[in-house]
Protein backbone atom coordinates (compact mmCIF):
# COMPACT_ATOMS: atom_id res chain seq x y z
CA UNK A 1 0.00 0.00 0.00
CA UNK A 2 2.68 2.50 0.97
CA UNK A 3 4.77 1.62 -2.07
CA UNK A 4 1.86 2.51 -4.34
CA UNK A 5 1.15 5.67 -2.36
CA UNK A 6 4.66 7.00 -2.92
CA UNK A 7 4.93 6.21 -6.64
CA UNK A 8 5.64 9.16 -8.93
CA UNK A 9 4.99 9.65 -12.64
CA UNK A 10 6.80 11.39 -15.47
CA UNK A 11 9.76 13.67 -14.87
CA UNK A 12 9.33 13.44 -11.11
CA UNK A 13 11.02 12.09 -8.02
CA UNK A 14 10.77 8.96 -5.91
CA UNK A 15 10.79 8.23 -2.19
CA UNK A 16 13.44 5.51 -2.17
CA UNK A 17 13.26 3.40 0.94
CA UNK A 18 10.85 5.73 2.74
CA UNK A 19 7.76 3.52 2.64
CA UNK A 20 9.17 0.48 4.43
CA UNK A 21 11.32 2.50 6.81
CA UNK A 22 8.76 5.06 7.92
CA UNK A 23 5.35 3.49 7.26
CA UNK A 24 4.51 2.96 10.95
CA UNK A 25 5.71 6.43 11.88
CA UNK A 26 3.65 8.01 9.12
CA UNK A 27 0.54 6.13 10.18
CA UNK A 28 1.01 7.21 13.78
CA UNK A 29 1.36 10.85 12.72
CA UNK A 30 -1.60 10.71 10.37
CA UNK A 31 0.72 11.86 7.55
CA UNK A 32 -0.49 11.14 4.06
CA UNK A 33 1.47 11.90 0.92
CA UNK A 34 -1.28 13.02 -1.40
CA UNK A 35 0.09 13.69 -4.87
CA UNK A 36 2.73 15.60 -6.79
CA UNK A 37 2.70 19.32 -7.45
CA UNK A 38 3.83 20.62 -10.84
CA UNK A 39 5.54 24.01 -10.95
CA UNK A 40 6.88 26.35 -13.62
CA UNK A 41 10.50 25.85 -14.62
CA UNK A 42 12.64 25.11 -17.64
CA UNK A 43 11.18 21.59 -17.49
CA UNK A 44 8.16 20.36 -15.57
CA UNK A 45 8.95 18.70 -12.26
CA UNK A 46 6.93 17.57 -9.26
CA UNK A 47 7.24 17.73 -5.50
CA UNK A 48 5.69 15.56 -2.77
CA UNK A 49 2.84 17.10 -0.83
CA UNK A 50 1.23 15.85 2.35
CA UNK A 51 -1.20 16.28 5.20
CA UNK A 52 -0.96 16.03 8.98
CA UNK A 53 -4.15 15.97 11.06
CA UNK A 54 -3.83 17.52 14.51
CA UNK A 55 -6.50 16.63 17.09
CA UNK A 56 -7.42 19.07 19.85
CA UNK A 57 -9.56 17.50 22.58
CA UNK A 58 -12.67 19.17 23.93
CA UNK A 59 -11.86 21.12 27.11
CA UNK A 60 -13.38 20.58 30.51
CA UNK A 61 -16.39 22.77 31.29
CA UNK A 62 -15.35 26.38 31.82
CA UNK A 63 -11.81 25.78 30.57
CA UNK A 64 -9.97 25.81 27.24
CA UNK A 65 -7.76 23.37 25.34
CA UNK A 66 -4.42 24.55 24.02
CA UNK A 67 -2.41 23.05 21.18
CA UNK A 68 0.94 24.16 19.86
CA UNK A 69 1.14 23.55 16.11
CA UNK A 70 4.13 23.33 13.85
CA UNK A 71 3.60 23.88 10.13
CA UNK A 72 5.92 21.36 8.44
CA UNK A 73 4.76 22.27 4.91
CA UNK A 74 5.12 25.20 2.56
CA UNK A 75 2.53 26.33 0.06
CA UNK A 76 2.93 25.04 -3.48
CA UNK A 77 5.94 26.41 -5.35
CA UNK A 78 5.13 28.58 -8.36
CA UNK A 79 8.56 28.78 -9.97
CA UNK A 80 11.93 27.13 -9.76
CA UNK A 81 15.00 28.47 -11.52
CA UNK A 82 18.67 29.37 -11.08
CA UNK A 83 20.30 32.71 -10.44
CA UNK A 84 21.73 34.21 -13.62
CA UNK A 85 23.54 37.02 -11.78
CA UNK A 86 23.36 38.77 -8.42
CA UNK A 87 23.90 42.36 -7.35
CA UNK A 88 23.49 42.71 -3.60
CA UNK A 89 20.00 41.44 -2.79
CA UNK A 90 18.69 41.69 -6.36
CA UNK A 91 18.82 38.49 -8.38
CA UNK A 92 18.56 38.29 -12.16
CA UNK A 93 16.67 35.13 -13.08
CA UNK A 94 16.12 35.08 -16.83
CA UNK A 95 12.83 35.16 -18.71
CA UNK A 96 10.20 33.16 -16.78
CA UNK A 97 7.04 35.03 -17.73
CA UNK A 98 6.79 37.05 -14.53
CA UNK A 99 4.76 40.23 -14.10
CA UNK A 100 6.26 43.20 -12.24
CA UNK A 101 5.22 43.22 -8.59
CA UNK A 102 3.41 39.88 -8.63
CA UNK A 103 5.44 38.48 -5.70
CA UNK A 104 5.07 41.51 -3.42
CA UNK A 105 1.36 41.53 -2.66
CA UNK A 106 0.42 39.01 -1.49
CA UNK A 107 3.72 38.17 0.19
CA UNK A 108 5.96 35.55 -1.42
CA UNK A 109 9.16 33.90 -0.24
CA UNK A 110 12.21 32.80 -2.19
CA UNK A 111 13.89 29.68 -0.83
CA UNK A 112 17.42 28.73 -1.85
CA UNK A 113 17.68 25.10 -2.92
CA UNK A 114 21.43 24.83 -3.45
CA UNK A 115 24.69 26.50 -2.52
CA UNK A 116 25.80 27.88 0.84
CA UNK A 117 22.35 29.40 1.46
CA UNK A 118 20.42 26.17 0.86
CA UNK A 119 17.32 26.01 3.02
CA UNK A 120 17.17 29.74 3.78
CA UNK A 121 14.07 31.81 3.04
CA UNK A 122 13.89 35.45 2.04
CA UNK A 123 10.87 37.70 1.69
CA UNK A 124 10.51 39.21 -1.79
CA UNK A 125 10.26 43.00 -1.54
CA UNK A 126 10.16 43.77 -5.29
CA UNK A 127 10.25 42.01 -8.63
CA UNK A 128 10.43 42.83 -12.32
CA UNK A 129 9.78 40.55 -15.28
CA UNK A 130 13.19 38.90 -14.81
CA UNK A 131 14.50 39.78 -11.32
CA UNK A 132 13.63 39.70 -7.63
CA UNK A 133 14.81 41.86 -4.75
CA UNK A 134 14.96 40.22 -1.32
CA UNK A 135 14.88 41.25 2.31
CA UNK A 136 18.31 39.93 3.30
CA UNK A 137 21.22 41.18 5.39
CA UNK A 138 24.78 39.88 5.30
CA UNK A 139 23.99 37.30 2.62
CA UNK A 140 25.95 36.64 -0.57
CA UNK A 141 24.05 35.22 -3.51
CA UNK A 142 25.87 33.30 -6.24
CA UNK A 143 25.07 32.74 -9.91
CA UNK A 144 23.87 29.22 -10.80
CA UNK A 145 22.49 28.50 -7.32
CA UNK A 146 18.92 27.26 -7.60
CA UNK A 147 15.83 28.61 -5.86
CA UNK A 148 12.06 28.31 -5.71
CA UNK A 149 9.30 30.88 -5.13
CA UNK A 150 6.07 30.23 -3.25
CA UNK A 151 3.35 32.35 -1.60
CA UNK A 152 3.64 32.90 2.14
CA UNK A 153 1.56 30.86 4.53
CA UNK A 154 -1.13 33.08 6.08
CA UNK A 155 -3.93 32.72 8.62
CA UNK A 156 -6.33 32.36 5.70
CA UNK A 157 -4.30 29.81 3.73
CA UNK A 158 -3.55 27.72 6.82
CA UNK A 159 -6.93 27.73 8.55
CA UNK A 160 -9.45 28.86 5.93
CA UNK A 161 -11.36 32.03 5.14
CA UNK A 162 -15.02 31.01 5.39
CA UNK A 163 -17.20 29.67 8.19
CA UNK A 164 -17.42 26.40 6.26
CA UNK A 165 -13.64 25.90 6.04
CA UNK A 166 -12.33 27.32 9.34
CA UNK A 167 -12.21 24.40 11.82
CA UNK A 168 -12.26 26.66 14.90
CA UNK A 169 -15.16 28.18 16.83
CA UNK A 170 -16.13 31.58 15.43
CA UNK A 171 -17.30 34.60 17.38
CA UNK A 172 -17.78 38.36 17.20
CA UNK A 173 -15.08 38.96 19.84
CA UNK A 174 -12.02 37.21 21.29
CA UNK A 175 -14.10 36.15 24.29
CA UNK A 176 -16.57 34.28 22.07
CA UNK A 177 -14.19 32.61 19.61
CA UNK A 178 -11.30 30.16 19.56
CA UNK A 179 -7.98 31.98 19.36
CA UNK A 180 -4.87 31.77 17.22
CA UNK A 181 -1.72 33.19 18.78
CA UNK A 182 1.57 34.01 17.06
CA UNK A 183 4.69 34.81 19.06
CA UNK A 184 6.33 38.08 18.06
CA UNK A 185 9.51 38.74 20.05
CA UNK A 186 8.30 39.50 23.57
CA UNK A 187 4.52 39.23 23.16
CA UNK A 188 1.75 37.12 21.65
CA UNK A 189 -0.43 38.52 18.86
CA UNK A 190 -3.98 37.12 19.09
CA UNK A 191 -6.41 36.49 16.22
CA UNK A 192 -9.93 35.08 15.89
CA UNK A 193 -12.40 34.33 13.09
CA UNK A 194 -15.64 36.33 13.28
CA UNK A 195 -17.54 34.26 10.74
CA UNK A 196 -16.43 36.21 7.67
CA UNK A 197 -12.76 37.10 8.20
CA UNK A 198 -9.82 36.85 10.58
CA UNK A 199 -9.64 39.72 13.06
CA UNK A 200 -7.52 41.05 15.91
CA UNK A 201 -8.84 43.15 18.76
CA UNK A 202 -8.63 46.91 18.21
CA UNK A 203 -8.53 46.73 14.39
CA UNK A 204 -11.29 46.74 11.78
CA UNK A 205 -8.92 45.43 9.10
CA UNK A 206 -9.06 41.85 7.84
CA UNK A 207 -6.20 39.70 9.09
CA UNK A 208 -6.67 36.96 6.46
CA UNK A 209 -3.29 37.78 4.93
CA UNK A 210 -1.33 37.89 8.20
CA UNK A 211 1.91 36.10 7.30
CA UNK A 212 3.11 33.02 9.18
CA UNK A 213 6.87 32.74 8.70
CA UNK A 214 8.15 29.37 7.38
CA UNK A 215 9.65 28.38 10.76
CA UNK A 216 6.94 29.97 12.91
CA UNK A 217 4.77 27.88 15.20
CA UNK A 218 1.12 28.57 16.04
CA UNK A 219 -0.68 28.35 19.40
CA UNK A 220 -4.40 27.48 19.29
CA UNK A 221 -6.71 28.15 22.25
CA UNK A 222 -10.05 26.34 21.89
CA UNK A 223 -12.91 26.94 24.30
CA UNK A 224 -15.82 25.17 22.60
CA UNK A 225 -17.58 22.03 23.79
CA UNK A 226 -16.37 19.80 20.95
CA UNK A 227 -13.02 18.41 19.87
CA UNK A 228 -11.33 20.17 16.95
CA UNK A 229 -9.37 18.61 14.08
CA UNK A 230 -6.97 20.79 12.10
CA UNK A 231 -5.55 19.54 8.80
CA UNK A 232 -2.15 20.93 7.83
CA UNK A 233 -1.50 20.65 4.09
CA UNK A 234 1.32 21.59 1.75
CA UNK A 235 4.59 20.77 0.04
CA UNK A 236 7.15 18.58 1.81
CA UNK A 237 10.66 19.99 1.60
CA UNK A 238 13.29 17.80 -0.05
CA UNK A 239 16.23 20.01 0.96
CA UNK A 240 17.59 20.97 4.35
CA UNK A 241 15.64 23.67 6.20
CA UNK A 242 17.09 26.69 8.00
CA UNK A 243 15.24 28.23 10.96
CA UNK A 244 16.04 31.59 12.53
CA UNK A 245 16.59 31.15 16.28
CA UNK A 246 16.51 34.46 18.18
CA UNK A 247 19.50 35.51 20.23
CA UNK A 248 17.23 37.13 22.82
CA UNK A 249 13.66 36.70 24.03
CA UNK A 250 11.41 33.92 22.81
CA UNK A 251 10.17 32.35 19.58
CA UNK A 252 7.77 29.52 18.80
CA UNK A 253 9.67 27.42 16.24
CA UNK A 254 8.15 24.65 14.16
CA UNK A 255 9.48 21.17 13.46
CA UNK A 256 10.28 21.74 9.79
CA UNK A 257 9.39 18.25 8.57
CA UNK A 258 6.25 16.11 9.04
CA UNK A 259 8.24 13.40 10.79
CA UNK A 260 9.37 13.28 14.43
CA UNK A 261 12.75 14.52 15.54
CA UNK A 262 14.57 14.42 18.87
CA UNK A 263 15.99 17.25 20.93
CA UNK A 264 19.53 16.02 20.33
CA UNK A 265 18.99 15.69 16.58
CA UNK A 266 17.73 19.28 16.35
CA UNK A 267 21.20 20.37 17.51
CA UNK A 268 20.17 23.56 19.28
CA UNK A 269 22.86 22.90 21.88
CA UNK A 270 25.51 23.29 19.16
CA UNK A 271 24.37 26.73 17.99
CA UNK A 272 26.74 29.64 18.46
CA UNK A 273 25.83 31.45 21.66
CA UNK A 274 23.59 28.69 23.05
CA UNK A 275 23.87 28.90 26.85
CA UNK A 276 24.24 25.64 28.76
CA UNK A 277 23.93 25.26 32.52
CA UNK A 278 23.45 22.83 35.39
CA UNK A 279 19.95 24.19 36.03
CA UNK A 280 17.23 25.60 33.79
CA UNK A 281 17.62 29.08 35.26
CA UNK A 282 21.27 29.17 34.19
CA UNK A 283 20.64 27.99 30.63
CA UNK A 284 18.69 28.65 27.46
CA UNK A 285 15.41 26.75 27.61
CA UNK A 286 13.41 24.67 25.12
CA UNK A 287 9.76 24.38 26.14
CA UNK A 288 7.34 21.73 24.85
CA UNK A 289 3.59 21.84 25.48
CA UNK A 290 2.37 18.59 27.10
CA UNK A 291 -1.34 19.32 26.86
CA UNK A 292 -1.67 21.22 30.12
CA UNK A 293 1.66 22.97 30.77
CA UNK A 294 5.12 23.55 29.37
CA UNK A 295 7.82 20.93 29.91
CA UNK A 296 11.10 22.83 30.27
CA UNK A 297 14.31 21.39 28.83
CA UNK A 298 17.88 22.66 29.08
CA UNK A 299 21.30 21.38 28.06
CA UNK A 300 23.90 20.81 30.77
CA UNK A 301 26.83 20.69 28.38
CA UNK A 302 26.68 16.89 28.39
CA UNK A 303 23.00 16.09 27.79
CA UNK A 304 19.46 17.42 27.68
CA UNK A 305 17.57 17.47 30.97
CA UNK A 306 13.96 18.28 31.86
CA UNK A 307 12.92 20.20 34.94
CA UNK A 308 11.51 17.68 37.42
CA UNK A 309 13.26 14.65 35.90
CA UNK A 310 16.68 13.08 36.43
CA UNK A 311 16.54 11.07 33.19
CA UNK A 312 18.45 12.20 30.13
CA UNK A 313 16.15 13.78 27.54
CA UNK A 314 18.38 13.57 24.46
CA UNK A 315 15.76 11.40 22.76
CA UNK A 316 12.69 13.44 23.74
CA UNK A 317 10.46 13.49 20.66
CA UNK A 318 9.13 16.51 18.80
CA UNK A 319 6.40 15.27 16.50
CA UNK A 320 5.55 16.33 12.99
CA UNK A 321 3.03 19.14 13.34
CA UNK A 322 4.54 20.32 16.66
CA UNK A 323 6.55 23.37 17.74
CA UNK A 324 8.93 24.29 20.52
CA UNK A 325 9.02 27.54 22.45
CA UNK A 326 12.64 28.70 22.51
CA UNK A 327 13.47 30.91 25.52
CA UNK A 328 16.92 32.46 25.59
CA UNK A 329 18.36 32.99 29.05
CA UNK A 330 17.20 36.18 30.72
CA UNK A 331 19.65 38.97 29.96
CA UNK A 332 20.95 37.38 26.75
CA UNK A 333 22.16 39.88 24.16
CA UNK A 334 23.23 37.69 21.24
CA UNK A 335 22.17 37.93 17.60
CA UNK A 336 19.82 35.53 15.86
CA UNK A 337 21.44 32.34 14.58
CA UNK A 338 20.52 29.84 11.86
CA UNK A 339 19.56 26.31 12.89
CA UNK A 340 19.90 23.63 10.21
CA UNK A 341 17.50 20.68 9.94
CA UNK A 342 18.52 17.93 7.50
CA UNK A 343 16.02 15.98 5.42
CA UNK A 344 14.95 13.01 7.61
CA UNK A 345 14.23 10.61 4.75
CA UNK A 346 15.80 9.20 1.60
CA UNK A 347 14.88 11.05 -1.58
CA UNK A 348 16.37 11.00 -5.06
CA UNK A 349 15.53 12.00 -8.60
CA UNK A 350 13.84 9.28 -10.60
CA UNK A 351 15.74 7.82 -13.52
Amino acid sequence: MWKDTFKRRGNSRSWEGLAPKFSRTLLALGLTVLCSQSIHAASLISEPVGCVRVAIPAPATGESSRKVLGVPFNRASLYRATIVSASGTTLKCGSLGWQSGQFVQPTHFLKMRSGTNQGRYFRITANTVDSVTLSATGVTFVAKDSFEIFPAQTLGSLLGTTAATVPLRTGATEAEADLVRLRGGTAWATYFFNGTQWKTAGSDASQNDTVIQPEQGVLLVCGGTSAVNVNLLGNISVTQEISAIPGTGEALVSNRFPLPSTLNTLGLQSLAGWTKGVTASLADNVMKWNGSSWDIYYHTGAQWQMVGSTTTQDNALIGGGESLLIHRKDGATGAAVAAKTLVPFAFKAAE
